[in-house]
């Protein structure tokens, strides 16, 4: 044999080693283990770093801000002392009743004044402003905004900040008085605990800051992608899209931001401004 032919022989038995060998490291790892004898699986393969990923959303927190901007510099609706509301609460025998006037404060916002409490059965109690007309028997309401409890023997405050309403509360349609539930008590012994006992319904002396409000539907767009809804030929809810905003809502629909969170006392936003998808929107002055 010529020494050329042993060359070319000795690097074909080498290249087969190398593949040989390749095969075998590749089989090793495509069944979980390392040329070193680990054992642990392959990680799963990861996306691409330029591949996009959906956004991180916030979550829900309810809006702070109050009517006119900063919660920190409410603007006084009316003078100090002013009372803003008066009713008298009753139950429909009369055995249970409370006087609740609601007077200006300094802060801008209102003091709910109570006096005159008497009951022929004294038991735990709340009282509750609530945002629509409430009757005798009516049950639990989430849309409590502001309320204040006493035990039986010790009776109602003379009078307490409605820290919870804003400088604007007109859109409070009542206040009631609902037996509230004792700690480890046996549901057995008062079971009408959690109905409203008596009620009162508040008329305001609050002056109306957009008395010329008017709501013109404009064309959808990015950030106001949402549903109008009608009633009676006018627009009266609007369904927030996803990815809607607080400003773009407001420019569709004519109106400032303020006006938007004036129509909706209870309305809820994500981090800078972006609005609650799937929640509704009131665009009726009448409905606030």
């Amino acid at each position: 044999m010529g020494e050329i032919e042993r060359r070319r022989r000795t690097r074909a038995r080498t290249a087969a080693s190398a593949v040989a060998g390749g095969t075998a490291l590749v089989g090793l790892l495509l069944t979980g283990c390392t040329a070193f004898g680990g054992d642990d699986p392959l990680p799963k393969p990861t996306r691409q770093a330029a591949e996009r990923t959906a956004e991180p959303i916030p979550d829900p927190t309810l809006m702070t801000e109050q009517i006119g901007g900063d919660p920190d510099e409410v603007e006084q609706v009316l003078p100090t002392g002013t009372v803003a509301a008066e009713t008298d609460v009753t139950s429909p025998s009369g055995d249970t009743s409370i006087h609740v006037r609601i007077v200006a404060n300094d802060q801008g916002t209102f003091d709910a004044q109570l006096s005159g409490y008497r009951t022929t059965n004294p038991q735990q109690m709340s009282l509750q402003f609530r945002h629509r007309t409430a009757s005798p028997l009516d049950g639990d309401d989430s849309s409590v905004r502001d309320m204040v409890e006493w035990d039986a023997g010790a009776g109602p405050p003379a009078s307490f900040t409605m820290g919870q309403s804003g400088p604007l509360p007109d859109y409070l349609r009542s206040v009631v008085l609902v037996p509230a539930w004792v700690p480890d008590e046996d549901p057995s012994k008062r079971p009408w605990v959690g109905s409203v006992l008596a009620a009162g319904a508040l008329e305001w002396q609050i002056p109306n800051p957009y008395p010329d409000l008017r709501i013109t539907v404009g064309k959808d767009r990015p950030g106001a992608y949402g549903i109008v809804t009608d009633a009676d030929g006018r627009p009266a809810d609007y369904l927030v899209a996803h990815g809607d905003e607080l400003t773009t809502v407001a420019q569709r629909f004519g109106i400032t931001p303020a006006e938007v969170q004036w129509l909706n006392p209870y309305m809820e936003t994500r981090a800078d401004d972006w609005l609650l998808e799937g929640s509704t929107l009131n665009l009726d002055p009448a409905r606030r």
